[in-house]
């Protein structure tokens, strides 16, 4: 996977174009997910560099994390794209998430409507971007659109149980000792 990752940044390709995309869309998700947590902080620049660099470190790995495991579910249900191409439609997929900076925005509102309106941007935001995954997905490792969908599901619930694993065994070994 990072021989992947080395190629896709560093790499001879035929075209630059879709690398140059997934670095942008990069950036500008680190860019707001680190204004929107400075800001909830209030933190002021220092913190918005803080966060973006953690932010960068934490996202790569995420991102090498979602990859590899879309990847290896679309290859079981019969994927035939390459690691490297699966890299690109992750961050590619991912675009939906620019738009969540108007949901925080609106979620503080002091209003009934703002938390209302928070939560519906919020709700679409969500759903652009498993639509997205699922095109990005199913485009790259030329799968039907429900094969693709239940990579892309089943690639959260795989992810979302080492989160959970991640948490409890510490907790395990700690009260079980």
């Amino acid at each position: 996977m990072l021989d992947a990752l080395f190629t896709t940044f560093f790499g001879p390709q035929p075209s630059r174009s879709h690398s140059s995309i997934t670095v942008l869309i990069g950036f500008v998700l680190l860019s707001i997910l680190a204004l929107n947590a400075a800001g909830k902080t209030g933190a002021g620049i220092a913190g918005v560099i803080i966060f973006f660099l953690l932010f960068l470190v934490a996202g790569l790995l995420g991102w090498l994390w979602v990859s590899a495991a879309l990847h290896f579910i679309a290859q079981l249900f019969g994927g035939q794209g390459s690691a490297q191409a699966s890299l690109q439609a992750v961050m590619q997929g991912l675009w939906p998430l620019m738009i969540s900076g108007p949901a925080i925005a609106a979620s503080r509102w002091p209003s009934l409507l703002g938390q209302f309106l928070g939560l519906l941007l919020g709700f679409v935001v969500l759903i652009g971007t498993v639509i997205t995954l699922t095109r990005a997905l199913g485009q790259v490792h030329q799968l039907h659109w429900q094969k693709a969908l239940l990579s892309v599901v089943l690639t959260l619930v795989s992810s979302l149980l080492a989160w959970l694993g991640l948490i409890l065994w510490p907790l395990m070994v700690l009260f079980g000792l």
